[in-house]
């Protein structure tokens, strides 16, 4: 009996979601943006929270380095930066 099951993701309007990355079709290119999931939350993790400040600093460096890693237009990365910075103040 297998345990892993596979899926099959199709494209909607030129857009397909793939691991943590949007991928759109565009004329001459492909673009690039980082794919959430929705969810009624925008926190990482509450600054009252038992985690120490280490792994919460580590959570908002994973976020800045994949911004800095992943081929995002400078559109795409402005509005990384900005979801960032969203939950950082949060």
């Amino acid at each position: 009996m297998p345990t892993m099951k596979f899926t099959m993701e199709n494209e909607t309007d030129n857009t397909i979601e793939f691991l943590d990355i949007t991928i759109t079709k565009e004329p001459d290119k492909l673009a690039f943006s980082v794919y959430r999931k929705p969810t009624p939350t925008d926190l990482i993790s509450p600054k009252d929270s038992c985690h120490s400040p280490e792994h919460k600093h580590t959570a908002i460096r994973y976020l800045t380095n994949r911004m800095n890693t992943y081929r995002l237009n400078a559109a795409n990365k402005e509005k990384e930066k900005s979801v960032i910075q969203h939950l950082f103040t949060q």
